[in-house]
């Protein structure tokens, strides 16, 4: 009989990232990572698939290696390897021969990418950290995951594979956000920021190997992620957009000739490209366009699912369904993913191209053990027709027993992201324990094109609404219990759940993460408040200091009523801690029952990617908070642990 889940199985799960395969098709290198509960870390080693013998096996044994990248025509690939003072280059030969270390450097190797024979290139983090007094000249100064940052630039450097050489290839002016070395491994193209302080101007940039002859292609202005190679060498694909509808812009797939910026939009459809959906169970991502079979092929996010496109005349999708494609690489005429559903973490899988979704085969069963023992279901679709007309839709998950149950609305973060069929176990955890979770894409969300997902200077608005009416659904369906409800979120949903106790009692209880109470202090103490803020709630506060305070829910806290907990990390750059600590404060005053709960040594990522141990005791206090403000009794809140060691 399948066991119920338990708040430390994100631990029994394996993490896979995106495949890098040969050049001939017939191997495949990805990341294999795990969460270790009593080491309270990570770990992650590259892994091989041999598609003439089907063998899976690991091919290195360090507990921090990455970012594999195929010699170019060869058998040999480079990779990356952290360690605790910095990271190092290495190179693996093959199963039989030893693996060599090229260099180490003192920071952190951003990527790196075999150009050719033996050369490389690489994007270093270069500068001398201060670690007393701090002089600060530029913003960022410090960047969620990465601590301070004003010390640092990105710089892309040429690497001798033998001799552990290094030549600059981008001006030292420039910080280096993307690169790609070109088919022939002669030029690399990179996009970089001229002034880190215009985080949305990216430039594309060209240059030979050597870094002796960098040409500024284009734009400037305009918001650029990935710069990928068409197989000729002749032109440069680049994801991105022109800023004309802000941040909601969707992000397409332009084609551009290499000495010159006249970009053809080669994915013109009201989606954006990449993966947007949300997953705690996530071992890295590769979204990057890639160039086979004379077209372009890439990701888009479609509704509550990832699908694979090819560019041949109108865009269409190849491999689609129900799933979220979290990476894929294409090499001698075979496709390789890395596919997630919503019940199953990502596996490695094989698909041919003009069978689409059908052929899709599974290379690696990494997690059917664990999901055999515990037996996990698939949540319902969820679809209503909002109040003024918009279709909005998300997913049910529901616990054993007969309906009313005590419900849980979460709101994810973004607001530009979106629930689907990505795998999320806190979502099955809370399921698990007794709870009905709602998980809806309201309006903001990502995957349902740019007005859908516009709500910029109306947060709190038609977002809201959606939420609220998502609920009442629920309980005119005779599924959520409305004198047991609870509300939670992260991020953007942390700020939504700041806004709802803060606009209605309805809500029993309230978890409220990583989340914004006042967006007029966010502005400048965050990494991107100060371009963030003004592209979605308008203007910068000194130029709109009443919108800004009224789109705050701490203009609103004197009608809250809800016993709200607040989950915070002290290192997270991103939504920083006084917004937790504005809110606490202001509950506290006006009695209503809190309890802040501060996670040192993490950041913004902390549910996703934090100690093992604290994503563990993040849970447990969340489930108690539940249990004991949904009437469910303490018996719920006795046996949280996930295994016999308590």
């Amino acid at each position: 009989m399948p066991r119920s889940l338990l708040l430390d199985d994100f631990s029994k799960l394996v993490l896979m990232g995106p495949p890098r395969a040969r050049h001939d098709g017939k191997f495949v290198a990805f990341r294999v990572g795990r969460a270790l509960l009593e080491d309270n870390e990570y770990e992650y080693r590259i892994w091989g698939y041999d598609a003439v013998s089907g063998r899976v096996f690991p091919l290195t044994e360090d507990p921090k290696d990455g970012n594999p990248s195929w010699e170019p025509g060869g058998s040999r690939f480079l990779f990356v390897r952290g360690t605790d003072n910095g990271d190092e280059l290495y190179v693996w030969s093959g199963p039989e021969y030893p693996e060599y270390r090229v260099l180490k450097h003192e920071n952190s190797i951003e990527g790196a990418e075999w150009a050719f024979k033996d050369v490389g290139v690489a994007l270093f983090v270069e500068g001398k950290k201060e670690e007393d007094v701090r002089t600060i000249r530029e913003i960022p100064f410090w960047w969620n995951g990465k601590g301070w940052t004003y010390w640092s630039v990105n710089r892309l450097r040429g690497v001798d594979l033998n001799t552990g050489e290094t030549w600059p290839i981008s001006p030292p002016e420039l910080h280096v956000k993307d690169f790609m070395p070109s088919p022939d491994g002669r030029r690399v193209a990179f996009l970089a920021l001229k002034d880190r302080s215009k985080q949305l101007d990216v430039s594309l940039f060209v240059s030979d190997i050597y870094g002796e002859d960098v040409r500024e292609i284009g734009p400037g202005n305009w918001y650029l992620t990935h710069v990928s190679w068409r197989g000729d060498g002749r032109s440069l694909a680049v994801v991105g957009h022109d800023k004309r509808r802000g941040l909601v812009t969707n992000r397409h797939l332009y084609e551009t000739p290499v000495d010159e910026w006249d970009p053809v939009d080669l994915s013109p459809m009201d989606r954006s490209l990449g993966n947007s959906l949300n997953s705690d169970v996530r071992g890295g991502m590769d979204t990057r366009p890639k160039w086979a079979d004379g077209r372009w092929y890439f990701l888009v996010h479609e509704e509550t699912a990832v699908h694979l496109y090819e560019s041949e005349g109108s865009p269409r999708p190849v491999i689609s369904g129900p799933i979220s494609i979290e990476g894929f690489d294409i090499r001698g005429g075979r496709v390789f993913l890395t596919v997630m559903r919503i019940d199953e973490p990502a596996e490695l899988y094989e698909a041919s191209l003009a069978a689409g979704m059908g052929s899709l085969r599974k290379l690696t069963g990494f997690n059917e053990g664990f999901l055999g023992r515990v037996g996990l279901r698939k949540p319902e679709e969820f679809k209503f027709r909002a109040s003024d007309g918009e279709e909005v839709e998300g997913f049910f998950y529901r616990p054993e027993g007969d309906p009313p149950y005590p419900t849980v609305l979460y709101v994810h973060g973004g607001p530009a992201t979106a629930f689907g069929h990505a795998f999320m176990h806190e979502l099955h955890l809370l399921r698990e324990r007794g709870y009905a979770v709602l998980a809806v894409n309201p309006r903001g969300s990502e995957g349902y094109g740019e007005d859908f997902r516009d709500i910029r200077e109306r947060y709190g608005e038609r977002d809201y609404l959606d939420l609220m009416e998502a609920v009442d659904e629920a309980v005119a369906r005779g599924l959520a219990d409305p004198e047991r409800l609870a509300v939670m979120g992260g991020s953007y949903g942390g700020f939504m759940t700041n806004w709802i106790i803060s606009h209605t009692p309805r809500f029993k209880a309230a978890v409220t993460m990583r989340g914004i109470s006042n967006w007029i202090s966010e502005y400048g103490t965050t990494d991107i408040g100060f371009f963030f803020n003004p592209d979605q709630i308008g203007g910068h506060p000194w130029e709109n200091f009443g919108t800004y305070w009224e789109k705050s829910p701490l203009a609103h806290v004197a009608e809250v009523k809800t016993p709200t907990l607040i989950i915070h990390s002290l290192n997270d750059y991103r939504c920083w801690v006084d917004q937790a600590l504005q809110f606490f404060t202001a509950l506290k005053v006006l009695g209503v029952e809190a309890e802040l709960v501060l996670f040192p040594e993490e950041d913004h990522d902390l549910s996703r990617k934090g100690k093992p141990k604290h994503r563990v005791e993040r849970l447990r206090r969340i489930v108690r908070w539940l249990d004991d403000h949904l009437n469910r009794g303490q018996s719920q809140s006795r046996n949280l642990s996930s295994s016999p060691r308590g």
